[in-house]
């Protein structure tokens, strides 16, 4: 699959599927809490299981100002 991270520049991944949204956030080191997961464009909780054509963007739900 292809996870796209928006923290704070554009940085795309290519990993495996057949994994949920919490194990690929403790794989590529990231939090749940303060980043927000969308696949294929629509929000996710941790426990969904994402496959090998889907598009996973992480986006920081904090954000300075």
């Amino acid at each position: 699959m292809k996870v796209i991270f928006y923290m704070p520049f554009k940085k795309e991944l290519e990993v495996s599927g057949g994994k949920t949204v919490k194990k690929l956030a403790e794989e590529l080191k990231f939090s749940l809490e303060s980043n927000v997961v969308l696949k294929n464009g629509k929000m996710v909780t941790p426990d969904e299981v994402l496959g090998e054509e889907d598009i996973v963007e992480v986006l920081s739900a904090i954000s300075g100002g």
